[in-house]
């Protein structure tokens, strides 16, 4: 591999956005659709400057890890930056074939129920993170928000809360599971 001895990438910042630095790292984007603050503390030796509307991301001599650290912390705020224009919608199903479940949203705890999985009369109980709002529409549970790390750590959490122990996999499938994500109106990803 060639050697680099100076690395720079360029990402720019649309109109209504706007993303600001804090002096370790912590970078705050806000936007019609909220604001999120992410830490990037740990991308030492990259630096990053924000000039109107164009970030620059500069390293001397960086390694294969060091570009590969700049294109995902680039990748990350281009997601976040995207999630205040628009915000993303993960949507799971709840599936079940011997005990009809279902599910309930408790605002106040930030607690999501799965009331009668397999028949258990404690429900399951899991919380969902800020930024999300959860709504129960049928058969299938609805996370939106702007920030998609949240929006897939609670879909997994809710997965989780949902695991069968000592019993055979094939047979016993109940669960919530997520089958699609959306950004805006546009499908990115789909189970069909």
């Amino acid at each position: 591999m060639v050697k680099v001895a100076f690395f720079k990438e360029e990402l720019e910042i649309p109109e209504g956005v706007t993303v600001t630095l804090d002096g370790n790292h912590h970078i705050t984007v806000s936007g019609p659709n909220g604001k999120i603050t992410k830490n990037f503390s740990h991308i030492r030796g990259i630096k990053v400057i924000i000039e109107g509307n164009l970030m620059t991301f500069t390293t001397n001599f960086p390694k294969s890890g060091t570009l590969a650290l700049v294109k995902t912390i680039i990748n990350l705020i281009k997601n976040l930056i995207n999630g205040v224009q628009v915000n993303y919608k993960y949507i799971c199903k709840v599936c079940y074939s011997h005990f009809p479940c279902t599910v309930e949203v408790i605002p106040d705890k930030m607690e999501i129920h799965v009331v009668n999985f397999l028949g258990e009369r404690a429900p399951r109980v899991t919380k969902y993170l800020k930024n999300v709002d959860v709504k129960i529409d049928g058969e299938d549970v609805i996370l939106t928000g702007p920030d998609k790390e949240t929006l897939g750590q609670t879909a997994a959490n809710i997965k989780k809360a949902c695991r069968i122990r000592k019993k055979d996999p094939r047979v016993f499938q109940d669960g919530v599971y997520l089958y699609k994500i959306q950004s805006g109106d546009e499908v990115t990803w789909e189970i069909k």
